[in-house]
């Protein structure tokens, strides 16, 4: 008996029950109910509705700026303080670029050595602002320039001179020759490039006599986390300071050290027709670095002083503001010609 009672419950697992019309098969005792509908989805770590304590409400939501930054409204880009804040420089809203300039400054007082750090990258972006299609975003290019060299002018000149007063020339549609024929960075025509805006020329020759100061004289050392005096220090060799680790980041950047720049048939052809031994031309300029004052001071000279001069003339025969501030320039030039001169003859 009990062996048939076994092979009976045995048979029970494998036997398919017979249902009645209407009726469903029986749910086993492990079943879980998943016919409830959600209403909605929690997400607390997203939830715009999430508890802010009190003493957190005036903090900023950085995350939160971060994405602000490709908001559609200028008024909102303007409000962000973001790490890739350096492409605003060519944003289309004039009012944006001015807060960039604004943050720029204030981040440069707050932590001295900063714009050193990231001097390349804002120089990619301002010399692209120079040369842009749209008037006023060049004309704010260089607001950004004058911020640079008002903090940090040893980076500035010593990394970019030749590139910066090359860029400047085409800002300004200024040629660095007579000859119609040769190769020359500015573009001719006042309508594609800036030389419109009689104010923002003003600015323009700024930072022109800001720059040409800093990278021709000798600038007193400013007290700041980067730069220390060393007269200040009695060291091993009078030299000693050339040999020390740099304070800026790449450094010997300028050297091309590894790179391998293709010829210029043009530039070449233009070198080769070079009438004074030992002097820069604009060959040169593809392959020079700007480190020392000597090369920088020699440079000048040889490229772009007559450019200089002769531009700088015809602004200051315009008058108003511009011919003032073109004045101020010449006096930096004439100033710098006398000293090099004076200085070649001993």
């Amino acid at each position: 008996m009990g062996s048939k009672k076994k092979k009976a419950e045995k048979k029970k697992d494998f036997q398919k029950t017979k249902l009645k019309v209407g009726k469903t098969t029986a749910k086993p005792d492990n079943y879980t109910d998943t016919s409830f509908t959600a209403r909605s989805i929690s997400l607390p770590n997203q939830s715009i509705a999430k508890k802010v304590d009190a003493h957190l409400t005036g903090q900023v939501d950085l995350t939160h700026h971060l994405l602000l930054t490709k908001h559609h409204s200028a008024a909102t880009r303007k409000e962000q303080i973001l790490t890739l804040t350096v492409s605003l420089v060519t944003d289309q809203s004039a009012s944006v670029r001015r807060a960039f300039i604004s943050l720029l400054a204030a981040c440069a007082d707050k932590q001295p050595g900063l714009l050193e750090l990231h001097m390349r990258s804002i120089i990619l972006f301002v010399h692209s602002a120079m040369s842009h299609i749209q008037g006023d975003i060049r004309s704010t290019s260089t607001g950004v320039l004058e911020v640079l060299v008002d903090k940090a002018p040893a980076a500035l000149v010593k990394g970019y001179y030749v590139k910066t007063l090359r860029q400047f020339f085409t800002l300004m549609s200024w040629t660095l020759t007579d000859d119609k024929s040769a190769v020359s960075p500015a573009v001719n025509t006042t309508s594609s490039l800036d030389g419109s805006s009689k104010k923002a020329r003003v600015g323009h020759l700024t930072f022109l006599t800001k720059f040409l100061e800093a990278a021709l004289f000798e600038q007193p050392v400013k007290e700041s986390s980067t730069s220390i005096d060393w007269s200040n220090y009695v060291t091993t060799h009078p030299q000693t300071p050339r040999y020390m680790l740099p304070a800026n980041s790449l450094a010997f950047a300028p050297l091309k050290l590894y790179i391998t720049e293709l010829p210029s048939n043009m530039l070449a052809a233009q070198a080769a027709n070079s009438s004074v031994d030992g002097a820069y031309s604009l060959y040169d300029l593809e392959k020079v670095s700007s480190e020392d004052q000597d090369t920088r001071r020699k440079i000048t000279y040889d490229v772009f002083l007559k450019p200089l001069k002769k531009n700088l003339t015809s602004i200051m025969k315009e008058g108003g503001e511009a011919g003032k501030e073109a004045n101020t320039c010449i006096a930096v030039v004439d100033r710098f010609e006398k000293d090099y001169t004076k200085a070649s003859t001993l």
